[in-house]
């Protein structure tokens, strides 16, 4: 009897391997056709793709470092001050070359060139995180003091405008009346820089 019931199982299992090893070569190509496919869906529709700017990625913070130039000007009508160009700037000593190339020289006096200057932050100074650089025709001229540069900088963001942005205002070049006497620059906008708010204006 137990011979009988080990034959039966051999005889089973025999049958089903063969029908197993005759499955057709078609049936196999197209299951592996049709995952493929699925694969392929699944990539296109992005369900597969990480997404292009994770949460906290570095990628998200360059691009926003380039935001576009944004360009206003600020005219000063000198109400909180009781002259014009009431703002000095500092550092002149260091770019006098600079500025003598603007400058119109009065015989026996001083000068007093009016000219356009552009007040940029300095995002590369290593010495102030606030610098505030001051240009004519793109040389430097000199900078803001350090306590009114921080204060510029707080406005900037009071009024949301970007950290390249570029502000022009009226400015005058002094001085070089004699070898003693160097030139400088001082700026026609408020003293106090939070007063320069009201009077900037996009371009």
């Amino acid at each position: 009897m137990w011979l009988i019931v080990i034959i039966i199982v051999v005889v089973i299992g025999a049958i089903f391997l063969a029908r197993k090893a005759s499955m057709p070569v078609e049936n196999k190509t197209q299951e592996f056709l049709k995952t493929q496919q699925n694969r392929s869906e699944d990539e296109v529709s992005g369900r597969s793709l990480p997404p292009p700017f994770p949460m906290g990625s570095t990628r998200r913070k360059d691009v926003s470092k380039l935001a576009p130039k944004r360009i206003f000007r600020l005219d000063y009508d000198c109400a909180y001050d009781f002259e014009n160009y009431p703002f000095e700037i500092v550092g002149e000593s260091h770019y006098q070359s600079n500025i003598s190339r603007f400058a119109v020289k009065r015989e026996g006096k001083g000068c007093f060139t009016e000219v356009e200057a552009r007040i940029v932050r300095d995002l590369n100074n290593s010495h102030d995180k606030n610098a505030c650089r001051v240009d004519i025709n793109g040389l430097t001229v000199g900078y803001f003091p350090r306590n009114n540069a921080e204060s510029w900088v707080k406005l900037l963001g009071r009024l949301n405008m970007p950290n390249n942005s570029e502000v022009y205002v009226k400015a005058v070049i002094v001085g070089g009346g004699s070898k003693d006497h160097s030139f400088g620059v001082r700026l026609d906008i408020p003293s106090r820089v939070a007063n320069s708010a009201k009077y900037i204006k996009e371009a």
